[in-house]
């Protein structure tokens, strides 16, 4: 039966590879025919076209995983906020009730997409294994450390044989705490994310826009008849190196808001999606205020 067991866990760990690739692929192609449909229509030089098809597969990768883990990530903590009524669940149980029959209250009550891996843990624990065993897969599954501390709970609670209502009450408890503190401390935030965003996204990038679109609409002819300032030829280079480096100063920007607004809201992973947004925006930006002169 382990055996069988382990075989199912190799075949569904090979099959979402599968379809991760699959996706990603699709992602991919889809990428390069709005490449070549754009390039066809600006007339853009096939070189520049076959070059961003080649970077769309490895980039198409990167932004299928980061967006997988954003799911990911959205999921576990969908799930982490049902441990405190869980808890509170357990601790109702009369002293003596099989944990199987706790188990099938679990994946029948509301409790979302935790009940669905209690479902999975009952199921396993029908075909042989043990609640400890199935109870173990179900921590490795979530990968949540808020679950792991309710799972241990009932595991404890399960090789004692004791009475372990308080011990559930009293987690349930520090959970709902926790929680509070949680969005005490993203409410008090909020202000500071959202000033990040409006800045990196518009304020910056516009200012700069405005004042590189200003400078360069300036004639310093009359400069150089006085001889002073530069040639024409060196303030041309000037003036591009400066807006080049106006571009690397916007990106630099962007990373750097997505990345501290990502830690600050404690998942680190999400400052790709930020920085997907920020990006674009902050270089439209930034190209539109320039425009305007």
């Amino acid at each position: 039966m382990k055996n069988i067991l382990e075989m199912e866990k190799i075949f569904s760990q090979g099959k979402k590879y599968e379809k991760f690739l699959k996706k990603s692929f699709l992602i991919a192609f889809a990428m390069c025919a709005c490449a070549i449909a754009v390039g066809i229509a600006t007339k853009t030089d096939s070189v520049y076209i076959t070059a961003f098809c080649l970077a769309c597969f490895p980039a198409s990768l990167i932004l299928n995983y980061f967006f997988s883990t954003y799911l990911l990530e959205s999921r576990k903590r969908k799930m982490e906020a049902l441990v405190p009524d869980l808890l509170l669940q357990a601790s109702a149980f009369p002293r003596g009730v099989s944990m199987n029959r706790i188990l099938g209250f679990f994946s029948k009550a509301d409790f979302g997409l935790l009940g669905k891996e209690f479902e999975i843990a009952l199921l396993e624990i029908e075909k042989g294994v043990s609640v400890e065993n199935s109870l173990e897969n179900l921590k490795k599954r979530c990968n949540s450390r808020i679950i792991d501390r309710a799972i241990d709970l009932l595991i404890r609670g399960y090789e004692s044989g004791a009475d372990l209502s308080s011990v559930f009450r009293a987690g349930a408890e520090d959970f709902f705490e926790t929680n509070a503190l949680l969005r005490e401390r993203n409410a008090a935030l909020v202000i500071e994310k959202y000033t990040l965003l409006f800045a990196g996204g518009l304020i910056v990038p516009a200012v700069l826009g405005l004042i590189i679109g200003m400078v360069s609409e300036i004639d310093f002819s009359g400069l150089q008849s006085l001889e002073l300032g530069i040639e024409s030829a060196s303030r041309k280079e000037l003036l591009e190196t400066t807006i080049f480096a106006n571009q690397i100063y916007l990106a630099e920007y962007a990373l750097l808001a997505s990345f501290f607004i990502a830690s600050q809201e404690g998942n680190p992973r999400k400052a790709f999606l930020y920085a997907l947004f920020l990006l674009p925006v902050s270089f439209a930006v930034n190209i539109a205020a320039k425009a305007l002169f």
